[in-house]
């Protein structure tokens, strides 16, 4: 390795890896690896961070606010850029996602983008949420910039070799505490492990800069990538438990390769890979922007991803990165990114959720109410007075003697509770938040539109709807921390599914989609039961419009799935720490109570606020 010498086949290796994060982005079934290419820039980040670091410690003992500064002129201006112009986007085209995505411009700014994502998150795949953050891909420059601040100190502190053997130490704890957890994504401890294995590769050649990897290391490691990037979906469970290491290991490999031989120069120093790889940060600061916010085919997104990243290599990041602009780059700097602290946080903390915010406050104050009086929010903004003035809560004063008794789930008085399902569910995420926080628990939303209870981790490439095919699971996992998971699948599970690999098609009447969906559950309760939480179901009324169905004469077929799917949750509730809410036929036969606009979905600003009120909240002790 030659010190100080530009390498093309590392550039080439940087266009390899964030092609395959654009195209895993754009088009996720074309390459479902995709997301492996953030790994390799993770170990390829970790090879020349600690080239530079050590190289100049040994040869001039350069400051590290040397260091920090020719980082910042790197990074700075393109991420600030991005960071605000997909803010001022956000606020033309979609101002009512302005709080969430400022609150994420503002960690993105700071540099904490990934544990800001793994707190409010339930993983990196909820990136393709129905509603995805433009800026959700900042997490990965959150944890890149992280080691540059704490990995240097290390090596100019302990030496080298002694800051890998800590290194190695903070990977062996985060491997114990994240494994197998929906936030391993996000974790740095966790993925340290890549940028660790690229420091040792650097270890290695500036010992034995003449080293050669031999072809027995470099075609198993190539394959490993490769092949991995071809077909491991980043919701596969091996991810969080064994999938990274494998990947940095190979990666290191053919970093290694990539600085040392010959033949890496001519295949992967390429002008078109050597172009992208210049130019990479860039086209991964832009790319998800473009393709959340522009509302055109993914490749206009990747083409103008490419144009705006030439631009900006011309205009902004190489003028300023050479001092041929800005005459004071790090003052102009540090004052840029001061200034954006202080908007996005006063757009995150001014700007509300109106609907969100007003719709779990009348939850809350429906809940508190005389069961005789009608309870409305006190609205407190125009915006706010715009919603509240439809939610009116009036306590039911119907009783029946026919229905089934609720049953009483006891959770702690600080529970969390995590909402689970399809559409259904995601129109109640705000009453159930407004209940549960009153109760002062804390509600996680893991509901997603189009969500069939089949796309799970193990089952989503093997089942499509009539909606299409689920490109990452959406069913979540039940993490440690959990006390109660609530259940609403009141739409997809009727609906009929194509048997992907067969070509089959079944509903929930006919063996296979059933046993599918029962696995599904199964799976769900017994993640609950290794962390101790509960699960309360809750049973759904008839759907209102057949065509879901494929019922278009009647009810006869919507009345045998619904059969079905309520025989499957009984028989379920033969576990210990499940319960089923059997209130389905209650929410059918009150219409004007439990208003369901559509056909299907609670209305969000009543009948989700009453279900809740009267049907679930009942049902659950905290204390």
């Amino acid at each position: 390795m030659h010190r100080g010498k530009h390498i093309p086949a590392l550039d080439g290796l940087r266009g390899f890896a964030v092609a395959a994060v654009v195209v895993y982005h754009a088009w996720p079934e074309l390459l479902p690896g995709g997301w492996i290419g953030v790994s390799v820039f993770f170990t390829l980040s970790g090879f020349l961070i600690t080239t530079i670091v050590a190289r100049d410690h040994e040869l001039s003992r350069a400051s590290l606010a040397t260091f920090w500064r020719r980082r910042a002129r790197r990074l700075l201006p393109a991420a600030l850029l991005t960071i605000a112009a997909t803010v001022a986007a956000v606020a033309i085209v979609d101002p009512d996602r302005l709080p969430d995505t400022a609150e994420a411009g503002l960690a993105a700014t700071v540099y904490v983008h990934n544990w800001w994502s793994a707190a409010t998150t339930g993983g990196y795949w909820e990136i393709f949420d129905s509603a995805p953050s433009p800026l959700a891909h900042m997490w990965s420059l959150a944890i890149e910039e992280q080691v540059y601040v704490v990995w240097p100190l290390a090596v100019l502190a302990l030496g080298l070799r002694r800051a890998l053997f800590v290194g190695a130490g903070v990977v062996a704890v985060g491997t114990w505490f994240w494994w197998d957890t929906a936030d391993a994504y996000y974790a740095t401890p966790f993925r340290f492990g890549e940028v660790l294995a690229g420091a040792a590769v650097a270890s290695v050649l500036l010992r034995r800069p003449d080293l050669r990897v031999p072809t027995w290391l470099v075609v198993p490691a190539v394959a490993v990538v490769v092949g991995l990037t071809a077909t491991l979906g980043e919701g596969d469970p091996f991810v969080a438990t064994g999938a990274l290491s494998v990947i940095a290991v190979s990666a290191a490999v053919v970093v290694a390769w990539c600085a040392t031989a010959p033949a890496a120069q001519r295949l992967l120093g390429m002008r078109p890979l050597g172009w992208l790889g210049q130019r990479s940060y860039a086209v991964y600061l832009f790319h998800w922007p473009l393709l959340v916010l522009l509302d055109a085919p993914p490749i206009v997104a990747v083409v103008a991803t490419l144009a705006l990243a030439e631009l900006s290599h011309h205009l902004i990041e190489w003028p300023i990165r050479t001092g041929a602009r800005l005459r004071s780059p790090i003052r102009t700097l540090g004052g840029a990114t001061v200034a954006s602290v202080v908007a996005f946080a006063v757009l995150a903390s001014t700007a509300t959720d109106p609907d969100g915010d007003d719709i779990a406050a009348a939850t809350a104050a429906a809940l508190a109410a005389p069961t005789t009086t009608t309870v409305a929010p006190a609205p407190t903004t125009t915006a706010e007075a715009d919603v509240a003035g439809a939610v009116e809560f009036a306590p039911s004063t119907t009783t029946t003697t026919t229905a089934p008794p609720l049953p009483t789930v006891p959770v702690a008085a600080d529970a969390t509770v995590m909402l689970v399902g399809d559409s259904t569910a995601y129109n109640l995420r705000d009453a159930v938040a407004g209940w549960v926080e009153a109760r002062g628990g804390t509600a996680v939303s893991r509901s997603f539109p189009l969500c069939s209870p089949v796309f799970d981790e193990a089952q989503y490439r093997d089942w499509a709807t009539g909606f299409g095919t689920m490109d990452e699971p959406c069913r979540p996992r039940v993490d440690d921390g959990t006390d109660l998971v609530l259940v609403v699948d009141h739409g997809l599970p009727f609906a009929e599914h194509e048997h992907v690999p067969t070509g089959d098609v079944f509903d929930i009447t006919d063996g296979r989609l059933h046993d599918a969906i029962r696995q599904s559950y199964e799976t769900m309760i017994a993640q609950a039961d290794a962390v101790g939480a509960r699960l309360l179901i809750v049973t759904p009324p008839r759907p209102l419009f057949p065509e879901l169905l494929a019922d278009p004469d009647g009810n006869a077929e919507t009345d045998r799935r619904m059969s079905a799917y309520r025989e499957l949750l009984w028989e379920l509730a033969a576990h210990t720490h499940v319960d089923v809410l059997d209130v389905g036929d209650r929410i059918q036969d009150d219409a004007e109570r439990y208003p369901r606009s559509d056909g299907l979905h609670l209305d969000e600003t009543t009948g989700a606020i009453h279900a809740v009120v009267d049907l679930i909240a009942p049902s659950v002790t905290f204390g």
